[in-house]
């Protein structure tokens, strides 16, 4: 599970994210040997449930910005927790607790597979401005013509004049459950689409 926000905001997030954790569920102050958490590492403990044996939520940060949920540990060495209620489990975490949290800071969350898209996060004249971009421009030289520059300033322009404020990762996340544009080639546009949003909102100032 993939949780992805503004990276200044990680401070925030998490204090939300302890608020949010009502029983059973409790922030987790050390790591699942009872030891200080190593940089970039945050824990949440499930009391057990019926069935559901007690275990610790395990978050590691992959980027600034990027939170992933990395495993589910049962607290009892020995006990091994089914896929049904691995698969719950991390559930309950993201709709109680991550989820609302990180869409009120403009994130999101997607477990395996972005259950978000562009439309969600972006007007339809941007969304129509950045298919326009993705489907006709040359993918072979990763869109830098001239011609295909200027569709991808449009949308640029677009989402600036809308002020809609979306963060780069979720701008990411998004466009690759689109496939309108090569997997390796993504990370170029994350980066160009983050430094004109800072840009533009720079030249407001």
């Amino acid at each position: 599970m993939d949780i992805h926000f503004p990276g200044i905001k990680e401070i925030a997030l998490l204090e939300a994210m302890k608020s949010r954790a009502n029983s059973p569920w409790q922030w987790q102050a050390h790591n699942t040997f009872g030891k200080p958490p190593d940089e970039g590492s945050f824990y949440f403990h499930r009391d057990k449930t019926n069935s559901e044996p007690p275990c610790t939520v395990c978050i590691h940060r992959i980027a600034p910005g990027h939170l992933r949920v990395q495993t589910i540990v049962p607290d009892a060495m020995k006990v091994h927790i089914p896929a049904d209620q691995y698969v719950a489990i991390l559930n309950e975490f993201d709709s109680q607790i991550a989820t609302p949290v990180t869409e009120a800071l403009n994130g999101m969350t997607s477990i395996g597979t972005s259950k978000h898209t562009l439309e969600d996060h972006f007007s339809p004249e941007a969304v129509k401005l950045l298919e326009h971009f993705c489907t006709t421009s040359n993918v072979a030289d990763h869109g830098t013509h001239l011609s295909d520059q200027g569709k991808w300033m449009a949308f640029l322009l677009q989402v600036h004049r809308n002020n809609e404020n979306v963060h780069c990762d979720t701008f990411g996340a998004c466009l690759t459950a689109k496939k309108w544009w090569p997997e390796d080639g993504i990370r170029t546009l994350v980066d160009e689409y983050d430094f004109a949003m800072r840009l533009l909102e720079q030249a407001e100032i």
